[in-house]
């Protein structure tokens, strides 16, 4: 099992073999902090190509004529950048190499696995077994966590029992 260090350390590299291929792996792990912290940087490239986008939309309209040749390539690598950097950014769980938080579908991947908080209960209904996810993690904003509780609570709350 690979752990997370504890915040302040340095990032930590461990090194693990595929089960399938049996190919040996480098894995960066990163403390919440540094994972928080890489979500920040991921996030300023991906506003920043937003910028470019619309600033380059407005001026398509603003300066036209012979500009739109650099604006409308301007407005395509901002809105790719930004596209593509955000969705870096929504999964970056602080753990690096061989493709893992890349938006891509690596070969080889880790998946964060923490048990559920202790602060939210299991949401099961008690007639039927029937069982609402919601994502948690530590590497996730906790406003974030709450809403996506929230939500799941009101499906459960919603939900009608097939068990009759």
């Amino acid at each position: 099992m690979i752990v997370r260090p504890e915040d302040g350390e340095p990032a930590e590299t461990w090194k693990v073999t595929c089960r399938q291929c049996r190919k040996k792996l480098e894995f960066t792990v990163h403390s919440v902090a540094g994972a928080r912290r890489r979500q920040v940087r991921w996030r300023a490239i991906a506003w920043t190509g937003l910028a470019v986008l619309v600033a380059s939309v407005v001026g398509c309209f603003v300066i036209g004529g012979a500009a739109l040749a650099l604006l409308i390539p301007l407005a395509v690598v901002g809105a790719a950048t930004g596209y593509y950097v955000g969705g870096i950014a929504s999964d970056e769980m602080g753990i690096t190499g061989n493709g893992a938080g890349m938006p891509i579908v690596a070969k080889h991947s880790v998946n964060l696995v923490e048990s559920r908080p202790a602060e939210f209960e299991e949401l099961v209904c008690e007639k039927c077994g029937h069982e609402e996810e919601f994502r948690w993690g530590s590497h996730l904003r906790k406003g974030f966590v709450e809403r996506q509780y929230q939500e799941a609570k009101a499906r459960l709350d919603a939900h009608t029992c097939r068990a009759g």
